[in-house]
């Protein structure tokens, strides 16, 4: 198995397609329970493209958790180890986790901005705006958010109008969601699995890997803020890619300076 060339990235062993899949089926398994989850938890009679515009925004924790479950078990048994020792770096060890996790990340993203019928709302949180209401014949109907309040006050579901939910979205709100999931959906893998090589067999808890939680978490902060301001037009939509694009840098420069 050699590891000294460049043609070694695309000559994977049985190993690295064992990790590719594992890492692609836990995944897809964890984003199918958060969608679950979110289908039991929902209010009910809510359209398959609003559910699954709910949990699409998880796929790159999704993809990280993946990539976290294929390489935990090949470093608990030296296998990672192994690899090292016979001339392979922090990252030719780790690529076949992070490209089976971020391949679900990918296709979600790809699903975000292919097809229409799927929800980007959740990835714009604002309030809804007064004028979003308006009083047809006998009951105030939202369109934006598919609701119906008739004289009796209870509110009952109606279907929502694709043409109200687009006038509330900024430009480019759908080429931006998918962006920022397919860019975070590489980039999180690579920084938990870097994380996850660098912890030492005797101190797995190292203070130098409190880091890589502390970028992720600062640019899902940043990527909320700004998807929030594009909601309210404050900002525009691609703006909340570029969190996403700080990470995955930092990922990469991480590999770049790993022993």
């Amino acid at each position: 198995m050699g590891v000294n060339g460049p043609s070694d990235w695309i000559r994977w062993t049985s190993w690295d397609f064992r990790i590719f899949w594992r890492a692609a089926g836990s995944a897809l398994a964890t984003l199918v329970l958060a969608w679950l989850v979110t289908a039991a938890t929902d209010e009910g009679g809510v359209p398959w493209g609003e559910r699954t515009g709910r949990t699409l925004p998880l796929a790159p924790l999704c993809a990280a958790a993946g990539a976290a479950i294929a390489l935990a078990p090949a470093r608990w048994r030296g296998e990672v180890g192994a690899l090292a020792g016979l001339g392979r770096s922090r990252i030719e060890v780790a690529i076949a986790a992070v490209a089976g996790g971020a391949t679900i990340a990918l296709a979600a993203a790809l699903l975000l901005g292919i097809v229409r019928a799927v929800d980007i709302a959740g990835f714009y949180p604002t309030a809804t705006h007064g004028s979003a209401w308006h009083w047809r014949g006998d009951a105030f109907v939202d369109a934006v958010h598919g609701l119906r309040v008739a004289a009796d006050g209870a509110p009952r579901h109606v279907p929502v109008e694709p043409a109200a939910v687009l006038a509330t979205l900024p430009s480019h709100a759908r080429g931006a969601a998918a962006w920022t999931t397919a860019i975070a959906g590489l980039a999180l893998p690579l920084l938990l699995s870097h994380a996850l090589l660098a912890k030492g067999p005797e101190t797995p808890f190292e203070r130098r890997d409190a880091w890589p939680a502390a970028w992720a978490g600062a640019s899902l902060a940043v990527s909320l803020v700004l998807f929030q301001a594009a909601a309210a037009h404050r900002a525009p939509a691609m703006a909340a890619t570029l969190p996403a694009l700080a990470l995955l840098v930092v990922a990469v420069q991480r590999y770049r300076a790993a022993p």
